[in-house]
């Protein structure tokens, strides 16, 4: 069965936003499965981005600026587009590959991205960030998630500050699809983030919480996958190698010949 049809007759729910689902989306479809796209989360400039143009306006006393994600990368360039303000003279890491290819998009070098991995640890581990005593970084995310990059920075004598440039909320409507609709063994929902598992949740009828119990949920992170076991997910997720596009595809591509063998 080859690559481009292992997904025929299979129906494929993705949680991302349309930001960062257009790829997925595309693939998917190529593939010859049935997609639905549910965006399970709504980002948006985050409504206090004072703080952050107050940071882009003096780049010059980081010695270090982390971005945390694709997302980091969008709305940072586009609060600095206004406010006449470059990257270019400033150290940039990445925290994946996806947000290193985000950077270069607009034109900004890369100096720090892990060799493997997409987490906080992976980037970490990067010789770069082993020294950093004294040293001011800015770290580049959206409002809330972990705080283990700024407290292990801080533990090895960094000074950290935080520009917030977008807010993930609760969809303020859904997708109006009956996911109890769907064939449960021919289903396969992708989950990216610890939030998309609460968010699916919640944005579910009570009939539907029931009915996705028992399809198959393509996790991006163990973390993932444990959010998803401890919302009531009843089969063990598939934990894809990484979140990236390529590695949920390749996770789906095992499931689909697995169930179709069963």
């Amino acid at each position: 069965m080859s690559s481009e049809t292992t997904l025929a007759g299979k129906t494929i729910v993705v949680t991302r936003p349309m930001m960062q689902a257009q790829n997925i989306l595309e693939l998917l479809e190529a593939r010859q499965a049935a997609v639905i796209h549910f965006p399970v989360i709504s980002i948006s400039v985050i409504d206090e981005i004072e703080t952050a143009q107050r940071c882009f306006s003096n780049l010059s006393s980081y010695q270090i600026i982390i971005f945390i994600s694709t997302n980091a990368v969008h709305y940072a360039m586009s609060t600095a587009q206004e406010l006449d303000i470059s990257f270019n003279n400033s150290t940039l890491a990445a925290v994946g590959s996806a947000t290193k290819a985000a950077l270069e998009k607009y034109g900004q070098e890369v100096a720090i991205v892990p060799k493997a991995g997409f987490t906080s640890e992976a980037l970490l581990n990067d010789p770069e960030l082993q020294n950093t005593a004294e040293k001011n970084i800015l770290i580049v995310r959206g409002h809330g998630g972990r705080e283990y990059l700024r407290e292990t920075l801080e533990a090895r004598n960094a000074h950290v500050d935080y520009a917030e440039v977008y807010q993930r909320q609760l969809p303020s409507e859904r997708n109006n699809v009956d996911l109890c609709q769907l064939n449960q063994h021919d289903t396969a929902i992708l989950l990216y983030s610890v939030e998309s598992v609460q968010n699916l949740w919640s944005l579910c009828t009570l009939a539907e919480q029931q009915c996705i119990t028992d399809m198959a949920v393509i996790a991006g992170s163990q973390r993932i996958a444990e959010a998803a076991t401890r919302v009531g997910f009843a089969k063990n997720p598939i934990i894809a190698e990484n979140p990236s596009d390529e590695a949920m595809l390749a996770a789906l591509s095992n499931w689909s010949i697995t169930a179709s063998h069963n």
